[in-house]
């Protein structure tokens, strides 16, 4: 399974994914809806299922864990690390040790490091476009005001990990942190059996420079980056996917620490009409059905005859014993209702196969990241073109952005005052702030003027 399953193995198996499964009719295919059916495009999208959020999950062993972590530190990770993953880390040892991530290189084939190398330069010639400046400048009023950019001093990463491979995570996580100019990554990686770090993710992350990476997972990995440990020294922010453990975790212990997002299940939508090549959207549902963990693809489009196509193409790629999530379709009145339909979902990816691509495009307000054109596969953007594979999920497309070097960067507003300024604008802060009760700061700033003998 080739896929950077950013929300890899999530048991979403509850609520209205699994009601939806129930609704199909017969065995196979994929169940097809009709807007006309519903009243408005907010009741189709809870028919369809994707107003989805596990809600409780393990919280009261999550909160158990993070409470662990920060009463007993690293004694606490040992000992969870053997009770979840089988692995001894007072044996192996909690860091991975330099040599053994000198090593990791003679573990991968050449054509891996082939591909690596080049998948690390286009993604970071994509982020490199995101890098801020600070800057400042004179207000109509006199006063010098502006933003002063700064990158976080530290921060964690979580790459998924234990028997599998997911290298992709690791460039998509580390990279736009190193543009973003962050002076430490600690990295969190689950141990496999025996204690190992996938050789592809340890490579990975020798050939990007980490030096700073921990054989630990879950819960316990998520709290010892934000609370800190004997061995784990403390982050200001937490990035990067993992299962309902890690998510749970990141969502208790934000504001104590960042976090980049809470993710999902993946999800796809196609938005089709006649002219698009109905095999290939087939394939590419089936690509991202293929994350696993209640993943979502769903076909839309005012042509029936597309739909259909589409759902025979299905019948021969799915795999139908590796229990994904059922496809889904709707047939809309016209490309318009369409375009609706998706900022309803706010899907985390979105490929667009029409005509009129960019005019299609004009209208979608919503969605993580956008493929245009029968020719764009979603696996570029996982993996090769250098755009950001960790993006927002479950409808979070409406407000949020995909993972970049923003998320590295905070800014710090300046303002270098004067006398002219003053005067231009005492009347302005005195009254409103007698409005709001707070005469102490009319009189800071009457007493700026005082001073000034205005």
């Amino acid at each position: 399974m080739h896929a950077p399953v950013y929300n890899y193995l999530y048991p979403w198996t509850e609520g209205t994914a699994g009601e939806c499964k129930a609704e199909a009719n017969g065995e196979g295919g994929m169940k097809v809806w009709n807007s006309e059916d519903y009243g408005n495009l907010e009741e189709l999208r809870r028919a369809l299922g994707w107003d989805y959020w596990l809600e409780g999950g393990p919280l009261e062993e999550v909160r158990s864990i993070i409470d662990r972590v920060r009463h007993e530190g690293d004694a606490a990770l040992v000992d969870l690390t053997a009770k979840h993953d089988g692995v001894d880390l007072a044996k192996v040892g909690l860091r991975v040790t330099e040599s053994e991530l000198l090593a990791s290189r003679e573990k991968v084939e050449p054509g891996f490091v082939d591909a690596l190398r080049v998948a690390a330069r286009t993604i970071t010639a994509f982020h490199r476009r995101q890098a801020w400046e600070s800057q400042f400048w004179d207000s109509e009023e006199g006063a010098r005001v502006g933003q002063m950019y700064r990158p976080l001093r530290r921060v964690g990463v979580y790459v998924p990990g234990g028997n599998a491979s997911y290298p992709s995570t690791a460039l998509m996580t580390v990279i736009p942190a190193q543009v973003a100019g962050v002076g430490e990554i600690a990295v969190c990686v689950p141990p496999g059996k025996g204690g190992e770090i996938n050789p592809y993710t340890l490579y990975t992350l020798h050939h990007l420079g980490v030096k700073e990476v921990y054989r630990v997972g879950g819960a316990q990995a998520v709290a010892a980056l934000a609370l800190g440990t004997e061995s784990i020294g403390r982050v200001e922010k937490i990035v990067g996917p993992g299962n309902i453990y890690v998510t749970l975790a990141k969502r208790e212990l934000f504001g104590l620490v960042g976090i980049d997002m809470l993710a999902g299940p993946s999800e796809l939508v196609i938005l089709a009409d006649d002219s698009a090549r109905p095999e290939l959207a087939a394939r590419e549902m089936a690509a991202q059905l293929e994350h696993g963990g209640g993943a979502r693809a769903c076909l839309v489009s005012p042509s029936r005859k597309v739909i259909e196509e589409a759902e025979r193409e299905l019948e021969v790629c799915l795999r139908r014993d590796a229990g994904w999530t059922e496809p889904q379709a709707v047939l809309v009145r016209d490309l318009e209702e369409g375009t609706r339909l998706v900022d309803v979902l706010a899907p985390e990816h979105l490929l667009i196969d029409t005509q009129d691509l960019t005019g299609t495009l004009s209208h979608i307000h919503n969605a993580g990241a956008v493929f245009l054109g029968h020719d764009s596969t979603v696996a570029m953007g996982d993996y090769a073109v250098g755009t950001n594979h960790v993006l927002p999920t479950k409808g979070a497309a409406r407000y949020a952005s995909p993972l970049g070097v923003y998320d590295f960067i905070k800014r710090t507003n300046i303002v270098f005052s004067n006398p002219r300024a003053n005067r231009n604008l005492a009347w302005v802060v005195e009254t409103l702030a007698r409005v709001e009760g707070l005469t102490e700061h009319a009189e800071a700033m009457r007493r700026r003027l005082e001073k000034e003998g205005a």
